[in-house]
Order: C-alpha cells, then sequence, then structure tokens
C-alpha cells in the first residue's frame, strides 16, 4: 500500500514537472518557427569559405559558412547551398571544386563572392586575388588560412537547399593564421596570435555584414 506521504511527494513532484513545463513553454520565443530558427543560428559562430570551380574564364566562386568536415576516413566535406542557386549548379556542373578558408583581412572577398552580381572569370574580382591552381585546375584565393581540393561525390535533397558532398583529394595550409569569422550576420576579424593573452579573446573588430544567406547565390 502506498503511503500518504510518498502519495503527497509524488503529487508535489508531478506538480513541480508540470510548473516548469508551463515555464519553459513560457520562454519559447514569440513569432514563427522559422524566425526563432534563423534568430538562433545566427549566434553560432562559424568560419567563411569561398568555394571556386571550373576554371579561366568560366571560374566560378560562392562564398558560404555552412561547410562542415563530414569525415575523416575518407576525408569529406560537406555544404548547403540552395537548390536554385548559381554556386549549386557551377559546382555540379564541375565535378571539382576547391575550398578557400578566408583569413581574417578577406571580408571584402567574402562580400565579393557573396553577391548575385558578381559574374564569372579570373578578372573578377581581379587577376592578383588568385595564386595557383589545384591539380584538376580550380584556381585558389591566395592569401587564405588554407585549401581543400574536393570531388564531388554525392548530393541530398534538404529542404530548399542540396547538401553536396566532396571527397577531399589534397589539402594545404596557406600564409594566413587568422581566419575569418561570421557570427550574427557579421564578418568578424579575429586578434592576431601574438596578441597579448588576457584569459578570454579579445573584442573582435567587426566588418561589413555580408547578406543574411551567403548560400542563395
Amino acid at each position: 500500500m502506498t503511503s500518504p506521504s510518498t502519495t503527497s511527494a509524488g503529487a508535489a513532484s508531478a506538480g513541480a514537472t508540470s510548473a516548469s513545463t508551463q515555464t519553459a513553454a513560457a520562454r519559447w520565443p514569440a513569432g514563427s518557427r522559422t524566425a526563432s530558427v534563423r534568430a538562433t543560428t545566427r549566434k553560432f559562430a562559424t568560419g567563411v569559405t569561398v568555394l571556386t570551380c571550373s576554371r579561366d574564364e568560366g571560374t566560378h566562386g560562392v562564398t558560404v559558412s555552412t561547410l562542415t568536415l563530414a569525415s575523416m576516413k575518407p576525408p569529406m566535406v560537406s555544404v548547403a547551398l540552395r537548390r536554385d542557386s548559381q554556386g549549386l549548379a557551377a559546382l555540379l556542373a564541375a565535378g571539382t571544386f576547391a575550398v578557400n578558408v578566408l583569413g581574417s583581412q578577406q571580408d571584402p572577398l567574402a562580400r565579393h563572392f557573396a553577391r548575385s552580381d558578381r559574374g564569372e572569370g579570373l578578372t573578377r574580382p581581379g587577376r592578383g586575388v588568385w595564386a595557383g591552381h589545384t591539380a584538376d585546375g580550380v584556381p585558389l584565393i591566395g592569401g587564405a588560412v588554407g585549401w581543400l581540393q574536393c570531388r564531388v561525390t554525392r548530393t541530398v535533397p534538404a529542404g530548399d537547399h542540396e547538401l553536396v558532398l566532396g571527397l577531399v583529394t589534397d589539402a594545404r595550409l596557406g600564409t594566413a593564421e587568422v581566419p575569418l569569422l561570421n557570427f550574427a550576420g557579421a564578418l568578424h576579424r579575429l586578434p592576431a596570435p601574438s596578441a597579448p593573452a588576457s584569459g578570454a579573446l579579445a573584442p573582435s573588430t567587426p566588418a561589413a555584414a555580408p547578406p543574411d544567406d551567403t548560400t542563395r547565390s
């Protein structure tokens, strides 16, 4: 038989759980789920990359902040691109691409390759931007933190995006040591590694904000 004291404690516990659930529900952000998801994910700090593909005058580049290491054995990366974007069409047509991990001083390039009217070819944004090619002939952006040479292996539908999986066939580090970051809809420059340590990162110097969704182009 259950004792009165046990029943009372159980009721109190259930009441506390119910109150906790109601409190949690009351704290859920107001507005649409889409707006809440966008506001929350904008608080993720991510690196900024430019994917380049093709070669010569047909060179195409697109700024993305959705690149993720998907596997180490074999080494693979994934990136989400809008299904109707120029970038996705160019990557799939080329079959191979390069990941240019931008350095902290390369925010102008991030903004350039995020523009829908950026055009194609090595003269955009200028021949001085490029520094060699991958073994597959894909142009690389100079002054980057590093580069990955990739081959498209498959795509996976993901809502209004396509998740592109790429096998990494080569990789090397660049001359820049500090990456460019995307946080809360703006580009940020981290302090140099030689900056005096104070137990925490120094405040970033924000650059002009890129488009909200750098995967749309």
